[in-house]
């Protein structure tokens, strides 16, 4: 069966794995769940034991119905903010972050949604029904009739200003549905959002340094190249150490990838992306990709060579990291998260395995696969990631921005800080399941720092407005958060300030920080002319 989702309405299926039995279903059960979210390898298999009738969905057809919902939705909302005067000013961006977070709350009949002389902090837009607006000039008389709203009228918005006090009564006059939104959400989204509509422009010396390496690589060929040892081994093909022949003392990161398997997983899209977003970042908490080749086989990344091994086999080997160290590398993510955000570029893909340490220790983000330039104030659909860290929004394909990332970066904090992350289990979907339960539903070791706790719940909030990093205070509002308190910023920009762990690197040739991987003995991959990689 394609990747769908099916309902059992009718008969009964058996389900086997290994040819054990698992279970039988009966109507009204659910199977192939998984598939509807990313192409994956079928766990069970489920046989029909009588005549039996299924409703099924496919992956595609289910993803467009909850992106074009979630699209409409939004538009719609985005329209009724439109025609309030008061935020009319607001640039499109801080608009879309208000879309997002506003709440549907559905009244009946005759209930009091605003009872004057109450104090309140909320702001209302009608979506569906009708209001009647009441006023009591004084405590002894009728309440006087001002008007009646309805569908894109509003009402409360002196509350997000900070007046308190309601100076009206509004009655639902049949079933009333309300877009809302309270004050401190209102506070938190309004003001600039400068960290990432702020561009960072590279000085005049970093450009220059740049349009020299650039002159350099250009003028090598695939052939200037040898291999002197794997430092990696995955579906894709292999990263491999090279040295350049002529000067052996400089050696790279070749990162080679069977044209075919891209081909075949429909991987074209984010290999292209990746070559393009690396390309353009120079951040020296990314790892450079310098320039690339590619043949009827391969395709190769030329990439600065890390040689301090992966952060997680480093945290493999120790159990966990205290304080300090997890600080240090967090804040090095954060930095590189700020530099991509900045420039609309969701990463998607944080965890250890994705962290490598170069000879000083400084920690960089690799493997570019999923990252996505989506542009400010847009979402997108796409389900990517590693099962553990992946943002509710994305399971619940709600649509995704940049707060994703912030969702990960909790997760890696608890991950550095215990040795394993917060929502874990054999099964992807039983992760999933457990992740919509929330970061509050878990119990954190004692070894987690209250100030650790509390970062990690404030950037694991299920609602993407509310994570640090995502307000109007952008990036800084982690930096100042308490367990940053005292940590040098500017030194471990600069490469002053000295690393928890330095790598022992003897040499530029020395992988001994890397796990050892046997000489390729697959046979060579088909030629694959199709042309889809031209602009590689």
């Amino acid at each position: 069966m394609s990747a769908r989702l099916c309902t059992s309405w009718k008969g009964k299926v058996e389900v086997t794995k290994d040819g054990l039995k698992l279970c039988t279903m009966g109507p009204g059960k659910v199977f192939g769940e998984l598939a509807i979210l990313y192409n994956c390898t079928r766990t069970a298999t489920v046989k029909a034991l009588t005549h039996t009738k299924l409703w099924a969905i496919d992956r595609q057809c289910f993803q467009t119905i909850m992106m074009k919902t979630g699209l409409i939705k939004h538009a719609e909302h985005m329209e009724f903010l439109r025609s309030v005067p008061s935020l009319q000013e607001l640039q499109e961006d801080v608009l879309s972050k208000l879309a997002d977070v506003l709440e549907e709350t559905h009244y009946d009949e005759g209930d009091y949604i605003i009872r004057q002389g109450a104090s309140g902090d909320t702001f209302f837009i009608i979506s569906k029904g009708k209001v009647s607006v009441t006023q009591q000039k004084l405590a002894n008389e009728e309440p006087v009739f001002l008007c009646t709203l309805s569908r894109g009228d509003w009402f409360g918005e002196q509350a997000l200003k900070g007046e308190d006090v309601r100076t009206a009564s509004v009655v639902a006059a049949d079933d009333v549905t309300c877009l809302v939104i309270d004050r401190e959400s209102f506070k938190q989204l309004i003001g600039g959002l400068e960290d990432v509509n702020s561009r960072v422009y590279e000085s005049a010396e970093a450009k220059a340094k740049f349009e020299a390496e650039a002159a350099f690589f250009s003028s090598l060929d695939f052939s200037d190249f040898q291999i002197v040892n794997t430092l990696g081994v995955g579906g894709f093909g292999r990263v491999e150490l090279v040295q350049l022949k002529s000067d052996e003392s400089q050696t790279f990161a070749m990162k080679i990838l069977k044209k075919q398997h891209i081909l075949d997983t429909r991987q074209q899209g984010h290999i292209l992306s990746e070559k393009h977003i690396m390309q353009e970042t120079h951040c020296g908490f990314i790892v450079r990709l310098y320039r690339t080749f590619r043949d009827r086989k391969y395709l190769y990344m030329l990439m600065e060579a890390c040689l301090g091994g992966e952060l997680w086999t480093i945290l493999r080997d120790r159990g966990s990291f205290d304080d300090a160290t997890t600080r240090f590398y967090t804040a090095c993510v954060v930095e590189a998260l700020s530099y991509l955000h900045c420039r609309s570029i969701i990463y998607r893909d944080l965890k250890p395995e994705n962290i490598i340490l170069d000879q000083r220790g400084c920690a960089k983000l690799v493997d570019f696969g999923f990252a996505k330039k989506i542009g400010y104030g847009k979402k997108t659909w796409t389900f990517c990631g590693t099962p553990e860290y992946v943002a509710p929004e994305i399971i619940l394909n709600k649509g995704h921005d940049i707060s994703a990332d912030y969702w990960s970066l909790g997760i890696l904090m608890y991950e550095l800080l215990s040795g394993s992350p917060p929502f874990s289990e054999s099964d992807p979907m039983k992760t999933y399941n457990i992740i919509l339960r929330g970061i509050d539903m878990v119990e954190f070791p004692k070894k987690i720092t209250k100030n650790a706790a509390n970062l990690i719940k404030r950037l694991c909030r299920d609602n993407p407005s509310e994570r640090l990093g995502n307000q109007k205070n952008g990036v800084k509002d982690i930096q100042k958060h308490k367990w940053f308190e005292g940590f040098n910023w500017e030194g471990m920009r600069k490469g002053t300030l000295t690393p928890p762990i330095i790598p022992s690197v003897s040499s530029p040739l020395d992988t001994s920080n890397f796990d050892c991987f046997p000489e390729d003995s697959e046979d060579p991959p088909p030629d694959e002319d199709s042309g889809w990689d031209a602009e590689f």
